[in-house]
């Protein structure tokens, strides 16, 4: 997809209550609108929470919680990346895809990667992430489609 971006300003992380819990990742645009990416693994949600200084307890660490430890050697890392773009969507699946651009001496390359990993990844590491705003008119106006015919059942 093309277009417009919308930078992302912050990042939640979170659990929706149940019967039905789904983890989370709500991203607030600049613009003051919200994207978010539904049904992120659980691990994604717990270390972004560690990263703001939410202490969750966990008795099994994963990669996604080790990384932070190693904050300050990761900043060179931001200095060879240069932003996160969620732009795709799978019609057929519903899933999102983000790219990561990686400076070379010379040149930038793109990568795509599960948007939850590199939305992480970026909010690690202070680089900036970006919407592609069709995306966020595509979910505002399905998210409405679903209310409608919530209130209509």
């Amino acid at each position: 997809m093309t277009g417009k971006l919308l930078r992302v300003v912050d990042v939640d992380a979170y659990f929706t209550p149940p019967p039905h819990i789904v983890p989370i990742l709500q991203c607030t645009l600049e613009d003051g609108r919200v994207f978010n990416l539904y049904s992120v693994p659980g691990e994604v949600v717990f270390a972004i929470n560690r990263i703001k200084g939410v202490n969750i307890e966990n008795n099994r660490e994963t990669i996604f919680e080790i990384l932070p430890l190693f904050n300050s050697d990761l900043k060179d890392l931001g200095k060879r990346i240069d932003k996160v773009i969620i732009d795709e969507i799978d019609e057929t699946t519903q899933l999102y895809t983000a790219k990561i651009y990686i400076k070379g001496d010379g040149f930038v390359i793109s990568k795509k990667m599960v948007p939850s990993h590199a939305v992480f990844l970026a909010y690690l590491i202070d680089i900036p992430i970006y919407v592609s705003e069709e995306l966020v008119i595509k979910q505002i106006e399905l998210e409405a489609e679903n209310e409608d015919s919530e209130q209509e059942a």
